[in-house]
């Protein structure tokens, strides 16, 4: 091992020792000096201020006494010239001085005055470049060592790591990675500025970064993990910007995280050691996916850290507007909200809890002490001091015939808010048609909380995220300090057993088995349909044959609002209902917000999900049950759903519904609507928060098995992989005879059912109706279908219908037979946002078909569907529309939600547009000539559709 060299005091010599750097390391880069010598190291500059004598001002010397104590110098090696010894450097005092202009804090690192900061090029010993090679599969040449180190990390483009601090940089280099040292988190870019502080130029990288950042090289960020809220924003920005710039030089930038209490890497290194550095490098993200991550974090201090199983009572401050409050699913949450309510309305002040689900709602409201809006008549106090309800219902035509201007001082509560939020930006359900103007609401509503007064907004979520308060924060257009609590309490981990198999399959043999021997299993899925082959009814039918013994509760949408079914409201009451029964049925209908709580009932939890709801949602769904019994789960390797153009970067996702937007008022324009995107009001707070929320869930989707698995980890639990890989084809085929009975049979009920006597009126009351026996959700379906399509409604166009059958065909009517149509059409949804004069943008640019007509009609889609005409790959008409395509592939995405790559053929480029209006091309031969070309022809034209136009076309001039 190497002594320390006799110009590093021993002290220095420990210090770098201790934050895990090679002692080679250390001789050649670190020198300890004091006394006179010291100031050659920081004032060699030509701008350091002198007298005309040449000696350094008195006031240089005043502030810099302390250098003349003891303190280490490392500097480095100069890419910018030839890799002689760096002139520039760092120097550590023993003794720092007070910042001037923050008293209560020492200025740590000197570096020299009025110079230009560079980067820390460390000198590596052969042992350590060796370990580097060995690292990288890399070899080493004599013409390499004869340049050195680091021209040899610049000509083979090795992977660079880029820290803060030279230690790091060192420590880092000590297990084999490339790592260059910036003296600041900024100090990798230029920012051109004026005596004045004015911009002179653009952001620009610092020459060596600039030398390093060569086309394909990755650069890995790894910066300290802070944990104050402002050093995390600062910390962001400059990430940002950083990686900004090196991606516009054609690098890979990724950005590593951790969750350990370790603030710097080589405090890491010497904490946990080299193995578990490896692994957060091996999974550095992208700076995509390392933003969308952001949008996950409460970086928000907090005023109350706790660690403990339950919330209880919180004293919250009388000052404290804005209340956040992040704990465990289980910690009590809502039961922590009931003196706060009763508090509230003992002083005679009004409380409104939100929700996005009407059992969810029922159930939080038994529990605060709140009547739910449907039962304000029956309580004593009625309307006066509050209840609850879904955000669906917060406007003047509601339930509650809201109107926020009426509400002073409220408390306003939203539990489970991130979901809230994201429910109330997104969801289809009522809320849609209103949705302008419960953000208006909602915005009215958090202004009158956060005027003087008692008012508050309290804000609950086990993930909750700055999202929550930048939602809130910016439609009262005020900003206040929260006052958060962050409890900790992680409890004991569950063993989650986690079936890794491309199919749910294995996970179901397990879960018989496990019934078999006597398991009393809750099982959580994310689909209810009858089409769902993992979804609630299936499942239900098939135990039902399998255990017919045993009581089964199947709890979805449909079965809590039937009165004939055993599950009838059964959410308020849940750990009394679940005792009776042997296995238990959920779908996402109590996904979160409720809190089973009953012990020693339940011997397992179950879960399997396909990724239709979000990763978080998924998580939720296996902790209903607080009781610490196995989870076994499977989970799909890739979620079904995406939001907007399916984007991860936030200014890709608002880009395409901005560029929507105006293309189509430009439509609108074209058909004489004077209107002017001025005029109209875009809410965006709600807009921004609608990406990052669903950047969130896009990047999530990607990867949903690795999401919902690494989030289950950092909550603390054990994930146990289950090895079982045998084929298991009879349960396989038994489970898809199962599905085709119970879809089959549902399909034939929905086209029996009678609906000789519904009217419109009638249908309207139907819809309306919170309670549905099965007979009349099948007599709602028939007649919705009737009067979408106009023609007898079979089993067959049930099904078709499941698989999105309308918006196929009448984006087809509409390019086609309806084409005249389409600016009416798109104009009454116009005038009813100028008269409104707002819009929120996803529902609007969802609303139009103006604009994804002429995109078909830009690539020729009428005319290729027109007649019976054969195609080829070579067909020139069709390699010119692919060329189009090709050439817009991003509008294609925002417009048609359709991606294409580069090596997509002209086939292949036809085969996905047709797909948008329901046809297909169908393989018909190769012809006989050349290179014998394949031969297609667009089917499924004649699947009944004509006689649905004609009928749409009959409806129509009804109309006119």
């Amino acid at each position: 091992m190497i002594s320390r060299p006799s110009d590093i005091e021993a002290h220095h010599w420990n210090e770098w020792l201790a934050s895990a750097v090679d002692p080679g390391i250390i001789a050649l880069n670190v020198i300890s000096v004091s006394g006179n010598a010291a100031y050659d190291y920081l004032f060699y500059g030509q701008n350091v201020p002198r007298r005309n004598d040449g000696r350094l001002r008195d006031g240089v010397l005043k502030n810099y006494r302390h250098i003349e104590g003891l303190n280490w110098w490392c500097s480095g090696v100069d890419p910018l010239n030839d890799y002689s010894p760096m002139m520039w450097g760092g120097m550590k005092p023993d003794r720092p001085r007070r910042d001037l202009n923050k008293v209560l804090k020492f200025i740590k690192y000197e570096h020299p005055l009025r110079v230009p900061t560079r980067a820390f090029f460390l000198a590596v010993p052969d042992h350590i470049w060796e370990s580097v090679a060995a690292r990288y599969d890399l070899p080493i040449s004599d013409e390499d060592r004869a340049l050195g180190f680091w021209h040899w990390v610049w000509k083979y483009n090795i992977s660079v790591v880029i820290c803060e601090g030279a230690k790091k940089a060192g420590a880092l280099l000590t297990l084999g990675y490339a790592a260059i040292a910036l003296p600041g988190i900024n100090s990798g870019y230029r920012n051109p500025k004026d005596e004045f502080g004015q911009p002179t130029g653009n952001l620009h990288l610092i020459p060596e970064l600039q030398h390093f950042a060569t086309l394909g090289r990755k650069f890995i960020i790894c910066f300290d993990h802070d944990t104050k809220p402002e050093t995390v924003q600062r910390v962001n920005i400059a990430i940002s910007q950083t990686a900004k710039l090196l991606t516009a030089c054609g690098c890979q930038v990724l950005v590593t995280q951790w969750s350990y209490p370790e603030k710097g890497i080589d405090d890491l290194i010497a904490a946990r050691g080299p193995a578990v550095t490896d692994e957060i490098i091996k999974l550095a993200l992208t700076k995509e996916k390392w933003q969308v991550k952001e949008y996950s974090r409460l970086s928000i201090e907090a005023a109350l850290v706790l660690n403990q199983r339950y919330l209880g009572e919180l004293a919250i401050p009388e000052t404290a507007k804005l209340i956040l409050l992040k704990s465990p699913k289980g910690s009590g949450k809502t039961q922590s909200f009931a003196a706060i309510v009763a508090e509230a309305i003992a002083n005679g002040q009004p409380v409104i809890l939100l929700s996005h689900r009407v059992q969810l709602a029922q159930a939080i409201a038994e529990r605060v002490g709140i009547p739910y809006i449907t039962e304000v008549r029956n309580s004593e106090t009625g309307i006066l001091l509050g209840f609850a309800l879904c955000v669906d219902s917060l406007h003047p035509n509601g339930q509650a015939r809201f109107n926020a201007l009426y509400w002073k001082e409220p408390l306003v509560i939203i539990d489970e808010s991130e979901q809230v939020i994201w429910h109330l930006l997104s969801a289809n359900t009522e809320v849609k048609k209103h949705r302008v103007e419960v953000l208006n609401q909602l915005s009215q509503l958090f202004k009158n909380a956060f005027a003087p007064g008692r008012g508050k907004v309290i804000l609950a979520d086990a993930d909750l995220s700055d999202l929550s308060p930048e939602m809130v924060m910016g439609l009262a257009e005020t900003n206040v300090t929260p006052w958060v609590v962050v409890n900790n309490w992680k409890g004991q981990p569950w063993n989650i057993y986690h079936y890794k198999q491309t199919t749910p399959i294995n996970w179901l043999a397990a879960l018989e088995a496990d019934i078999k021997s006597g398991g009393k299993p809750f099982i959580a899925v994310d689909g209810q349909r009858a089409s769902s082959k993992w979804g609630t009814q299936v499942l239900e039918a098939r135990f039902k044959k399998q255990f017919p013994h045993l009581k089964i509760l199947r709890i979805d949408s449909d079965t809590i609002k039937d009165p004939e079914h055993e599950a009838y409201e059964c959410i308020e009451r849940l750990n009394q209902v679940l005792l009776e029964y042997d296995i238990v049925l959920a779908s996402p209908s109590i996904g979160t917000g409720v809190s089973i709580d009953i012990l020693g009932h339940f011997t397992s939890v179950w879960g399997c999900f396909l990724g239709v709801a979000p990763e978080n949602a998924t998580r939720q769904a296996i902790a209903r049950v607080r009781e610490g019994v196995p989870r076994h789960l499977w989970v799909a390797p890739h979620g079904l759903g995406k939001i907007g153009n399916g984007a991860i970067s936030l200014k890709s996702l608002l880009a395409s519904q901005h560029q929507c937007f105006q293309a189509n008022l430009r439509l609108l324009q074209d058909v004489s609507l004077a209107i002017d995107s001025d005029e109209i009001n875009i809410n965006r707070t709600a807009l921004n928060v609608w990406g990052k929320m669903a950047c969130r869930i896009n990047a999530g989707m990607i990867n949903f098995r690795e999401t919902v698995l690494s989030e289950l980890g950092e909550e603390g639990h054990n994930i146990i992989d289950v090895h079982d890989n045998k084929t298991l084809g009879t349960l396989k085929n038994d489970i898809a005879a199962q599905t085709d009975e119970v879809y089959n049979g549902e399909c034939r009920s929905i086209s029996a059912a009678d609906t000789t006597d519904m009217t419109a009126a009638k249908y309207s009351a139907l819809q309306q109706q919170r309670t549905k026996t099965t007979t009349e959700r099948h007599i709602e379906r028939k007649y919705k279908l009737e009067q979408r399509y106009g023609v007898d409604v079979t089993s067959e166009l049930v099904k078709k219908d499941d698989q999105g059958y309308y918006p196929q065909l009448r984006l087809h009517f509409y390019l086609t037979l309806g084409r005249a149509k389409v600016e009416s059409r798109d104009r009454k949804l116009g005038e009813k946002m100028l008269l409104a004069k707002s819009a929120w943008l996803p529902d609007f640019n969802g609303g139009q078909l103006g604009l994804v007509v002429r995109a078909l009609e830009m690539f020729n889609i009428p005319n290729f569907i027109a007649d019976d005409r054969e195609f080829r790959g070579t067909d020139a008409d069709l390699v010119q529309m692919a060329n189009n395509a090709l050439s817009v592939k991003w509008q294609v995405k925002t417009v048609l939600g359709i991606t294409l790559n580069d090596n997509d053929s002209p086939i292949v480029i036809l085969r996905r547009l047709l797909k948008k209006i329901g046809l297909k091309l169908k393989y018909i031969c190769r012809d006989g000539t050349g290179d014998r070309q394949r031969v297609y022809r667009v089917v499924d034209g004649d699947d009944g559709r004509d006689k649905i136009f004609q009928n749409w076309l009959s409806r129509d001039a009804a109309q006119a």
